[in-house]
C-alpha cells in the first residue's frame, strides 16, 4: 500500500481489509475514465467506485492526489507514479452502507441515515469551460486530456457563456515581459491577471475546434472584439506554430504584422528564443511573447497599455486609433457542434 498511499495516512497504510486487490503500479486506464476528484485519499477512490455502478476500477496519483473512476477498459499506458486496481478484487466492505447496493446505469449510491438511495453519478468530465454551462464565472479545474489538469477562469456571462479564458490583463498588475519557460507553463492567477500557458493552450485545442476571440476594453469602458473561427497552436517541438484565420469583429485584424501579411504558420517568439523573421529581436523591441512576424501590428501581450501605442496593443477600432486598450482578454470557446477557444 505504500505505492499509493501518503506517508502520512495511516489509515490508508494499515487499512482494515480481509481482502486485498492488485496494484497494476506504474500504469492507468486511459478509456472510459467517467469522473475525476481531487484532493481525496485511496481507500476513500475505492470507496467511490464501489458505490458507483459504472466503475470497473481506479487510476490513483498519490502526488496530486487525484482519483479516476474507470468504466469497461481494456486499455493500459505507462506512466511514473499512477496505479491502478480492479474494484472487483476488494472487499466490498469498503462500500459501507451501500457494499450491496443495486443501482445501476450512471447511478451511484449514497446512504441518507436511513436507506440507500441511487442517484445520478456524474456529468461529462470537464476539458475546457463549455462543459461548466450552467455554473458561474470562476475559477474551475479543467482536463484537457488524461494527462493535464489546470485552473482556469471560466467566462459564463460573456454571450452564452463557457468561455475559457486563455489571457487576461486589465491592471497592470503581472509582467508579460517573460521567458520561454514561463509562456510555456503559464503565469498569473486565473482569477487575476494571467497567461494559460503554451503547453495548456495546445492540450486544450488538441481536443476538438475551437475560435478565438480577443476583448479589449479602453479606459471609458467601450469594447471591441476580434475573433477568429480557425485557431490552433502546435507542442512546443513546433515552437507552438500558430494556425489562425477567418476574421470577423469589430476591432480590425490585429492577427498581422506591419506589412499587412497575416501571422498564420509564425512560431512563438520570446525575448531569450527568437524566431521572428525581422532582423533583431521583435519580441524584445515588444516586451512581450507573441507569435511575432516582422514586427507584430497587434500586439496584446505588450507592456501595460497606459504605456503603449494603439498600434502595440491588440486590434482597435480603425476610428479610435488614438485610444489604447484599458482591458484585454483572450477567449476561446467551442462551437455549438464542435469546439471554439
Amino acid at each position: 500500500m505504500a505505492d499509493v498511499c501518503h506517508k502520512h495516512d495511516m489509515n490508508c497504510q494499515h487499512p482494515n481489509l480481509n481482502q486485498h486487490g492488485h496494484l497494476q503500479v506504474g500504469h492507468c486506464r486511459t478509456t472510459n475514465i467517467f469522473h475525476k476528484k481531487l484532493g481525496i485519499s485511496f481507500l476513500d477512490c475505492l470507496k467511490e467506485c464501489m458505490v458507483t455502478s459504472i466503475c470497473k476500477g481506479i487510476n490513483y496519483r498519490s502526488h496530486w492526489p487525484l482519483c479516476d473512476i474507470v468504466g469497461l477498459s481494456e486499455d493500459f499506458t505507462p506512466e511514473t507514479d499512477c496505479v491502478y486496481t480492479d474494484i472487483s478484487e476488494w472487499s466490498k466492505s469498503i462500500a459501507g452502507k451501500c457494499r450491496d447496493h443495486t443501482c445501476h446505469g450512471v447511478e451511484k449510491c449514497v446512504f441518507d441515515g436511513k436507506r440507500q438511495k441511487c442517484v445520478t453519478a456524474y456529468g461529462p468530465i470537464p476539458k475546457d469551460c463549455s462543459d461548466h454551462i450552467g455554473k458561474k464565472s470562476g475559477v474551475y479545474t479543467i482536463y484537457p486530456n488524461q494527462h493535464t489538469r489546470m485552473s482556469v477562469f471560466c467566462d459564463m456571462d460573456y454571450e452564452d457563456g463557457g468561455w475559457t479564458i486563455v489571457q487576461r490583463r486589465f491592471d497592470g498588475s503581472e509582467s508579460f515581459d517573460r521567458d520561454w519557460d514561463a509562456y510555456k507553463s503559464g503565469f498569473g492567477k486565473p482569477s487575476g491577471e494571467y497567461w494559460i500557458g503554451n503547453d495548456n493552450l495546445h492540450a486544450i485545442l488538441s481536443e476538438r475546434k475551437f475560435k478565438v476571440r480577443f476583448i479589449l476594453v479602453d479606459v471609458d469602458g467601450n469594447s471591441v472584439y476580434a475573433e477568429y473561427s480557425n485557431f490552433y497552436i502546435g507542442n512546443e517541438e513546433s515552437n507552438y506554430a500558430l494556425n489562425i484565420s477567418d476574421y470577423s469583429g469589430t476591432a480590425g485584424d490585429g492577427a498581422i504584422d506591419f506589412t499587412g501579411t497575416s501571422l498564420n504558420g509564425m512560431m512563438f517568439s520570446t525575448k531569450d528564443r527568437d524566431n521572428d523573421l525581422k532582423e533583431g529581436s521583435c519580441a524584445i523591441q515588444k516586451c512581450s511573447g507573441w507569435w511575432h512576424r516582422e514586427c507584430t501590428y497587434g500586439n496584446i501581450n505588450a507592456t501595460a497599455a497606459r504605456e503603449v501605442t494603439t498600434a502595440e496593443s491588440v486590434v482597435t477600432t480603425d476610428a479610435a486609433v488614438t485610444t489604447a486598450a484599458a482591458s484585454r482578454v483572450i477567449v476561446v470557446d467551442p462551437p455549438p457542434t464542435g469546439g471554439y477557444i
